[in-house]
């Protein structure tokens, strides 16, 4: 658990809604009730906004939900991570954004992907950079900067069959 995956309240209610069944039913059952409760909005949150306060606020972007899934698959007993990456959308040539989805340990199956914002378990359209506990173990970006600089950051992912 860590400040922005910590269960209040809210997470561990959305825990508990996720009901009876095998492993993988009640964690797809989660990834399905988080994307119902958690409308995609980019600006509504920030890369620091907890997952209790975006499930509050039944809005934010693949980070929030990636967060909102950890926190509640952990409250359920299951380790789970956040992942950071690329997703190919729509087979367009160029992507316009990173993107985040979370994974749960699965007794029997090992790591299962789940993306909560698209309402899917990631395939092989799905590049993963960075696995951590939160945002901030797997962000695409880290370092720190002295003086004042302008930067531009360009990223090219390809994928070959």
């Amino acid at each position: 658990e860590t400040p922005l995956t910590a269960a209040g309240e809210g997470i561990r209610e959305l825990a508990a809604s996720a009901g009876k069944g095998t492993d993988i039913e009640r964690l797809h059952r989660l990834m399905g009730t988080i994307g119902e409760r958690v409308a995609y909005k980019p600006g509504a949150t920030t890369v620091m906004t907890p997952a209790e306060e975006a499930l509050a606020l039944r809005t934010g972007v693949c980070q929030d939900h990636s967060h909102i899934f950890a926190a509640a698959a952990r409250a359920m007993g299951f380790p789970a991570r956040y992942v950071s990456g690329y997703l190919m959308m729509d087979a367009a040539v160029q992507q316009a954004a990173s993107h985040a989805w979370a994974e749960a340990h699965v007794q029997g199956l090992g790591w299962v992907a789940f993306d909560a914002a698209n309402g899917i378990s990631p395939d092989e359209r799905y590049v993963r950079v960075a696995t951590g506990r939160d945002y901030r173990d797997a962000s695409p970006v880290s370092g720190i900067r002295l003086g004042q600089a302008q930067e531009q950051l360009a990223v090219t992912v390809t994928v070959e069959q």
